[in-house]
């Protein structure tokens, strides 16, 4: 009888490795999430809708040069993590590789601000502007690639911990910059919390997780090359993945200017918390595939449970209060934001099963079908978007978004259901253990 209550079903739920690790994940994107709203009520409530349309273009411009310089390093270690022979050289050849790159491509946006996005220039008007957007780049780089040790390492409870702490930390941040840095006083309020949040990481929770690691510069890059092969497919992959959801403030601000993308990404990064949900567990999948291939096909059954558990009372409470939660930055967020926000909410069902396809895919070195799959659907999106969105507004991105994903979730959905249990060995590098997993 005491085998039947809550907290036995509990325990047995986080005996799971799957379902223990994709709960921390989502944990932090839920908490990251809702302390990012009032990190952007404070900002909507503290800045003009034009400095918050440009500070949330400039962050979204700082996460794609993240997601260019991470070079495909991330999804390495989350593969190879479990059979690398010596995991400090490994992880800081692959921080100090992506820091590297990270500043060069930085430097390059810099430089030609003018050019990819006129609105943009703002960057370059005072000299500590380009430093902090500099130092930005790098940190966001090196927060990804942390988050990957961990989740590698199957300790994912550390990315909650260190993604709670920079989303605490920046809502202090932005309101003591708002009087004197403006615009930029979201940009620096990220950097100082992100530069905290993974100083405190790299003390306190890679050692737990990294064995006597000790943040020192390391750079073999004959290591790295014999991972390039995996890490190749895979960095194309994620940039066709996260690239539409970076460039499409991007290209609000160009085409309908600031104040349309602050009610774009208001709209954008509440929506977006059902996104990091399915993308959650999908990793979890990613990683468990790489540490136990015999069971993929039962972690794939708990991946869409998990998925579906999650994500069928939040789309519910999210449609149904979405014009309250708007109202919290202002009446003309709601009015503008509400329509875009419904449509990407009904979205995270079809996405949702995509993400756990696609965890799937990379689980099993399927890359070239993943690839496939994530072009159609970012060119669909991005060219469907820019073609509509000077007629219809920001409601056109919805459209696009919710329709390109209920066709791609409809073509994957039986290669799902009927999935194979076969699991492609890994073809690593220097890293990889000779002994099986």
């Amino acid at each position: 009888m005491g085998g039947a209550g809550p907290v036995p079903g509990l325990r047995r739920l986080t005996s799971v490795s799957l379902y223990r690790n994709a709960a921390f994940l989502v944990g932090s994107s839920v908490i990251t999430t809702s302390l990012g709203f009032f990190f952007w009520v404070t900002v909507a409530r503290l800045y003009s809708t034009t400095e918050v349309g440009l500070g949330s273009a400039i962050i979204s411009a700082v996460n794609l040069i993240a997601l260019f310089s991470a070079i495909g390093l991330n999804f390495s270690i989350i593969r190879f993590f479990s059979r690398a022979t010596d995991r400090r050289e490994m992880v800081n050849s692959a921080f100090t590789l992506t820091g590297l790159v990270a500043l060069v491509v930085a430097v390059v946006f810099v430089a030609g601000a003018g050019l990819w996005s006129p609105a943009l220039g703002v960057v370059r008007h005072e000299a500590i502007f380009i430093v902090t957007f500099l130092a930005l780049a790098v940190l966001a780089t090196w927060s990804t690639l942390m988050n990957s040790v961990f989740i590698g390492g199957r300790r994912t409870v550390f990315a909650l911990g260190k993604d709670a702490t920079l989303a605490l930390l920046k809502i202090g941040l932005v309101a003591a910059f708002a009087s004197f840095l403006h615009t930029f006083g979201v940009v620096a309020s990220w950097t100082v919390a992100l530069g905290i949040a993974l100083a405190l990481s790299a003390l306190l929770f890679l050692p737990r997780v990294v064995h006597g690691y000790r943040p020192v510069p390391a750079l073999d890059l004959s290591r790295i090359r014999s991972l390039w092969r995996y890490a190749a497919g895979n960095y194309t992959a994620s940039l066709l993945t996260r690239g539409p959801i970076l460039i499409l403030p991007i290209i609000v601000v160009s085409l309908l200017g600031t104040e349309s993308n602050a009610y774009f990404y208001v709209a954008w990064t509440i929506g977006g918390v059902l996104g990091s949900v399915t993308l959650s567990v999908s990793q979890s999948l990613f990683a468990e595939g790489s540490h136990a291939p015999e069971n993929m096909r039962q972690d794939v059954t708990r991946a869409i449970l998990f998925t579906l558990v999650i994500l069928v009372p939040a789309v519910i409470v999210l449609i149904a209060a979405g014009k309250w939660i708007l109202l919290a930055f202002g009446s003309d967020y709601s009015a503008n934001s509400l329509g875009l926000l419904i449509l990407l909410a009904v979205a995270a069902l079809p996405r949702g099963v995509v993400h756990v396809y696609s965890g799937l895919l990379r689980a099993q070195d399927r890359l070239k079908e993943l690839i496939a799959l994530r072009s159609l659907i970012a060119i669909t999106i991005l060219t469907v978007s820019s073609l509509l969105m000077p007629r219809y507004g920001i409601i056109s991105v919805g459209y696009a978004w919710l329709g390109v994903f209920a066709l791609a979730s409809i073509a994957v959905a039986p290669r799902l259901a009927g999935q194979s249990s076969r699991f492609g060995r890994a073809r690593g590098g220097d890293w990889e253990d000779v002994d099986p997993v």
